[in-house]
């Protein structure tokens, strides 16, 4: 199944009118898990990510079990460190998908230092001090899914 770069763009919106009593709790926005994803021509380099909703989890579960399909991670980060804490970012959970391709302002090696984030998301967004940036790094490959269990 292929997919647009927009997509992950278009997720968050999509749910902020499913309805209910609470549009971003767990429920609503689907099982999660914990993905680790590796940069080609640097296996040992990864990064964990926190993500959120059967589609993306189904994904990866295929990516995993034939190595084959879409396998670059396409969503919103965020300032902070996350699940990952070597990271001064995170990508929203709900945002984000797999991937066969990408545009080229999203692709990027992880970014280790806070600067490096500012200067990413200054270029990705075209504003001064933005929140938040696509990222869709095309070196990345998952490599491990951990089901997250909810309380």
């Amino acid at each position: 199944m292929r997919r647009s770069f927009l997509l992950p763009l278009l997720v968050p919106l999509a749910f902020g009118g499913c309805g209910g009593d609470d549009p971003t709790s767990p429920a609503v926005l689907g099982p999660a898990a914990e993905v680790s994803f590796a940069f080609t021509g640097r296996p040992a380099d990864t990064l964990r990510v926190f993500l959120r909703g059967e589609g993306v989890i189904a994904d990866v579960q295929a990516y995993l079990a034939t190595q084959d399909g879409p396998r670059i991670p396409a969503g919103t980060i965020e300032r902070g460190a996350g699940l990952d804490p070597r990271y001064p970012f995170h990508f929203l959970p709900e945002s984000v998908q797999l991937v066969d391709a990408a545009i080229e302002l999203c692709d990027g090696a992880p970014m280790r230092t806070a600067a490096a984030v500012d200067e990413y998301m200054r270029g990705a967004t075209g504003e001064a001090d933005p929140q938040r940036a696509p990222w869709c790094p095309w070196s990345a490959y998952p490599v491990s899914l951990t089901l997250v269990a909810e309380d």
